[in-house]
């Protein structure tokens, strides 16, 4: 079929796929409403794009009434402190439905991302509806195509999990219409306009797909224009229309370029070290295809497709004369599907993420259209080719069901027969109405799939939507009201303990915005990676590349040195008596009692003070040379943090040479196996996954007054072969069993542990090793590979076990599966006492007296006696600048990470400005570009009166 531009007039269309798009939201969006939830995710959309948009919209109003003020580019309520313009850039600056919220009081910005989370999606298929509109096709046939396109798996969970990952959909169509309009020699404005939107709206998925339309373009030339067009004349266009639109664009792009390659997410193991999938992933790929009710994305393979898509891909394959191109694209996205370095290749050489099976969408959807319409010229062995296909798919997807018990494929399979049904008798029987037939099933299928998907029953979505009202609830009592008399400044930070502040609904507190207090832990995307580098110095075990920090561990120094003033924790909840060093209740909420009097089931939220908070910027007068530093233990780097400063430069003669602290002392002690021998760290064959190991302390009333640290490095885990497990396991049930009077089921259990261990991907590498003390429980845990972004190596951490007066005897160590483990353990006792707390005080009185801070600048008096460093606790960028009395100062990197720089004898007024990296060499491309396209414009329109 060939795209047509002759001028259309398609007002009914776009009517009856209103109307059509509002009958099917009734039930796609009002099973959430219907079932007393919202439409805001508990994790990325509570925690990320509603706050993020509530902020934006506050600016953008602000920003009207005052439009000549300094943009904000930096925010101390991200985290410890981020740039601000490169996260607006990335989650909501170039979403143009984000401007619509201006449409909406402040008061109604919850309802307002709500509403926008179906216009998104309703905008798509607007798009997608665009795009079939260059065919001739019927009414019916466009309609039925876009509620394949538009309700599919990828936008039932990602339309409301990641709001803006809907806007590809709109772009994409857009895209390949413009593209095949330069193709036919039409003019390239539309191509530019939409390239300025797909770069300005999301760098990701810019990325994404600008790939997929040079895929296009090749197969388009080399199919069909090969001989029909002028290749260098078309090349230059193209190449001037992605030229104008990248510097065009560039304001917001090259920021962005900039945050991604200092962000934590740079050092990534490509295609997370895959090379093949995992056997499961094999498996479940051909369901996924049109399995719309499913939620478990293997590596974001989240197809989910009505299921005339199967048959629609069988006809474009057996017709591969007549359609090359979607055969080709076909063909290429099922290899793609295959291989793990694809994903990455599109996840920007990082994670093996299918997401962009979002560009499959569109193909598939076409093809159905296709289908429909050549229904009644579908001969008698096209139809036994869908006959053979269907028993061999179902065959398969049957026998995987048994395998994997997914009852989600009962639909898209009932579905598949219904439409192989229908598809027989319209090729049988000449019938007028075609195309409504094939709605109809279509919308019926695409129906029962969302209800499936988000019905609260069998674990769907809606599960994980919060309930009416939360939201709003969460912003005024976060902290059960404990922070309405804290002071709003940016000088200290708050945080909470680990694992135990529990808001309900599996909400996780990654992020506190918007709040009137600082905290430590944030969840965003794009994280600076000195962040990520400090974090991993000081190995702490809660690092993630999109959270860095998480709540440190509660390791004492390390909360003093945020500045983390205040710590939130509940009552009757995990690690409720691991309360750092120096941190006294300070104030307690009302004391919620249970209902059937039990008090461990009594709900309270408490606030602790320290009085040994760090300041935000301070003075230092000792530094650590480069070899000392190299040379100290994870925890003695921490503890040299109240006692000097580490500097990345060779030039420390001006100051005063640190001394590594000798409040960090080595304890002592014995592994023993559950089974009552010694064992090594160092190799560790655990062959009954029952069996644990004891870690005796040697002398612990020896250490007083300290936090009891246990740092792993050179951690290696070698899994037993899938053969070796299930025999051990075997074993271990055999053993376990010897008292038994019935004969054991050995084949049910050899299936049982097959089943298992395929399903989890057995053999590979993740691990966890749990730790337990009387206080607490620690984990180090190495990822699956099939966590994307969340996953890292883990080759060595620090848990931090909690302070003690006097150590406990011992500790619990639980590896999480069978295998080797090699690791080398040290274990340290940090002492915490009054020595510490003198040189907190010390630092404390060396901080910057009357700070002030400004949009993109906090500023200070302070002075000194001697040469020093000014440190702080504001994480380092190339944005930053500083002056001493108005003279510039080279701005160096602190601890790793943070802003400082040397200081001299004398009276300094100090101040930090920032600037987003790489902001103004955008602006002035983008200002370059503008003004080439408006003389291009203006010869173009002479030219054009010249004749």
């Amino acid at each position: 079929m060939q795209f047509s531009f002759e001028k259309k007039h398609n007002g009914s269309l776009y009517l009856k796929y209103t109307l059509i798009f509002l009958f099917v939201s009734f039930f796609v969006y009002g099973t959430y409403l219907i079932t007393g939830h919202s439409l805001i995710w508990r994790l990325d959309g509570a925690q990320q794009h509603l706050p993020l948009l509530q902020e934006y919209q506050h600016f953008l109003r602000s920003f009207l009434h005052h439009p000549l003020q300094q943009v904000p580019q930096w925010s101390w309520k991200l985290g410890i402190g981020g740039d601000l313009f490169q996260i607006y850039s990335y989650y909501v600056l170039g979403d143009f439905f984000s401007y619509l919220t201006l449409l909406f009081p402040a008061s109604k910005i919850v309802f307002a991302y709500q509403f926008l989370i179906v216009l998104r999606l309703y905008c798509a298929g607007i798009a997608f509806c665009f795009f079939a509109s260059h065919f001739k096709l019927s009414h019916s046939v466009i309609i039925t195509g876009a509620l394949v396109y538009i309700f599919n798996a990828f936008l039932l969970y990602s339309n409301i999990a990641q709001p803006f990952f809907t806007i590809p959909f709109i772009i994409f169509p857009l895209l390949i219409i413009a593209l095949e309009r330069v193709l036919q020699g039409l003019s390239v404005w539309p191509l530019i306009l939409v390239f300025c939107w797909m770069l300005f709206n999301n760098f990701y998925f810019a990325y994404m797909l600008g790939i997929g339309a040079a895929i296009f373009l090749v197969l388009r030339y080399l199919l069909y224009y090969r001989k029909k067009i002028h290749l260098f004349k078309t090349f230059f266009k193209l190449s001037f229309c992605t030229l104008i639109s990248l510097g065009l664009t560039a304001i917001v792009l090259v920021p962005e370029i900039f945050a991604v390659q200092n962000s934590t997410r740079s050092d990534g193991v490509f295609a997370n070290g895959l090379t093949l999938y995992p056997l499961y992933y094999y498996l479940a790929l051909p369901s996924q295809l049109i399995n719309g009710g499913n939620r478990g994305f293997y590596f974001w393979s989240a197809l989910g497709f009505a299921s005339i898509v199967f048959f629609a891909i069988v006809y474009i394959l057996a017709k591969w004369r007549h359609y090359p191109l979607l055969a080709s694209v076909f063909v290429l996205g099922g290899i793609m599907l295959l291989f793990p370095l694809f994903g990455a290749f599109f996840n920007g050489f990082m994670a093996p993420s299918n997401r962009w099976t979002l560009m499959l969408a569109l193909p598939f959807s076409f093809a159905c259209c296709i289908l429909i319409t050549n229904t009644s010229k579908i001969s008698s062995k096209t139809v036994h080719l869908f006959r053979n296909t269907l028993f061999a798919y179902a065959i398969f997807i049957i026998c995987c069901y048994y395998f994997q018990n997914d009852e989600k494929i009962f639909i898209p399979l009932l579905f598949l027969f219904v439409t192989y049904r229908t598809l027989v008798f319209y090729s049988r029987h000449k019938v007028a109405k075609t195309a409504h037939a094939f709605l109809i099933v279509v919308l019926l299928n695409v129906i029962l799939n969302a209800v499936y998907f988000e019905a609260p029953y069998n674990g769907g979505y809606s599960n994980e939507m919060l309930p009416f009202g939360s939201y709003e609830k969460l912003i005024k009592h976060r902290y059960a009201g404990l922070n309405n008399n804290l002071k709003t400044t940016n000088t200290y930070r708050v945080s909470t303990i680990s694992s135990n502040y529990y808001l309900g609904s599996g909400f996780h507190m990654y992020n506190t915005l918007p709040s009137n207090t600082n905290s430590v832990s944030s969840y965003y995307s794009l994280q600076n990676k000195n962040i990520g580098a400090f974090a991993n110095i000081m190995q702490n075990s809660q690092f993630e590349a999109n959270i860095p920090l998480g709540q440190l561990d509660d390791r004492t120094i390390l909360n003093n040195f945020f500045g983390v003033r205040y710590l939130f924790t509940q009552i009757n909840q995990a690690n409720e008596k691991k309360i750092p060093a120096g941190y006294t209740l300070d104030k307690v909420s009302s004391l919620i009692s249970d209902a059937n009097q039990k008090s461990s089931q009594s709900q309270q939220t408490q606030r602790y003070r320290s009085n040994y908070a760090f300041p935000l910027i301070y003075w230092q007068d000792s530094a650590f040379s480069s070899s000392t530093y190299s040379k100290m233990s994870p925890t003695q780097k921490e503890r040299s943090l109240a006692t000097g400063v580490y500097l990345n430069t060779k030039t420390i003669k001006s100051l005063k040479k640190a001394s590594v602290s000798h409040d960090v002392q080595n304890v002592d002690y014995q592994l023993i196996s559950s089974r009552g021998n010694f064992v090594s760290s160092r190799d560790i064959q655990r062959k009954d996954s029952n069996e644990s190991y004891l870690i005796i302390l040697k002398n612990p009333e020896a250490y007083k007054n300290s936090e009891l640290h246990l740092e792993f490095s050179d951690i290696k885990y070698t899994p037993e072969k899938l053969k070796n497990q299930l025999e051990l396991e075997q074993q271990a049930r055999h053993s376990s069993s010897t008292n038994s009077t019935l004969t054991l089921n050995d084949s049910l259990s050899y299936y049982q542990n097959l089943r298992y261990h395929i399903l989890q991907g057995t053999p590979d590498n993740s691990f966890s090793l749990t730790v337990a003390s009387p206080i607490t429980s620690g984990i180090i845990k190495q990822p699956k590979q099939n966590e994307l972004s969340f996953y890292k190596t883990v080759k060595n951490s620090v848990l931090n076990m909690g302070y003690f007066a006097s150590l406990p005897t011992n500790l619990t160590l639980t590896p999480s599966k069978i295998g080797n483990y090699h690791f080398k353990l040290k274990i340290t006792a940090e002492k915490i006492d009054n020595n510490y707390f003198a040189e907190v005080k010390k630092i404390q009185k060396n901080g910057l007296k009357e700070l002030k801070f400004s949009r993109n600048r906090v500023s200070g008096n302070i002075i000194t006696s001697r040469s020093g460093v000014i440190t702080s606790s504001i994480p380092y960028s190339k944005g930053w600048t500083a002056t001493d009395n108005g003279t510039p100062v080279h701005v160096l990197k602190t601890n790793n990470a943070f802003v400082g720089f040397k200081l001299k004898p004398g009276k300094h007024h100090i101040i930090l400005s920032y600037q987003t990296p790489g902001l103004k060499l955008g602006w002035h491309i983008s200002l370059v570009s503008v003004l080439l396209v408006l003389i291009y414009v203006f010869f173009k329109s002479i030219k054009k009166r010249l004749g």
